[in-house]
């Protein structure tokens, strides 16, 4: 096993002991372990913010206009979709909402819905 993967070993180890006890600990570890044990926090942290804000996007709501010009229907398809529960809407107050999820899934994978949801 190279260095850095004893390391990361080390790293998890320590932070099932950590985790699963209730003992006072004492360490003594070197600066490059703690780098490498904080650099793995580090992108852990940056991987749960990625998948919730990945998460964040695909339920973001549309307002109709936005819908109506990303799938190139009127009202009246939009109302006929949502009464066969093919596109549901969502009241929000006295407005209504669509999900981006619902939206792509109804389009699929294309190019016309790739600028919204990044915001």
């Amino acid at each position: 096993m190279s260095d850095y993967g004893q390391h990361i070993y080390a790293m998890t180890d320590l932070m099932q002991i950590i985790s699963n006890s209730t003992a006072n600990i004492k360490l003594e570890i070197t600066s490059e372990d703690l780098r490498h044990f904080s650099n793995e926090l580090i992108n852990r942290a940056v991987n749960e913010v990625a998948v919730a804000l990945k998460a964040t996007n695909e339920d973001k709501l549309l307002t109709r206009e936005e819908v109506k010009e990303m799938c190139g229907v009127c009202d009246t398809t939009l109302w006929l979709w949502n009464k066969r529960n093919y596109l549901k809407a969502i009241k929000v107050g006295n407005k209504v909402r669509y999900r981006f999820s619902d939206v792509k899934r109804i389009l699929g994978e294309t190019n016309k819905i790739s600028g919204y949801g990044k915001d």
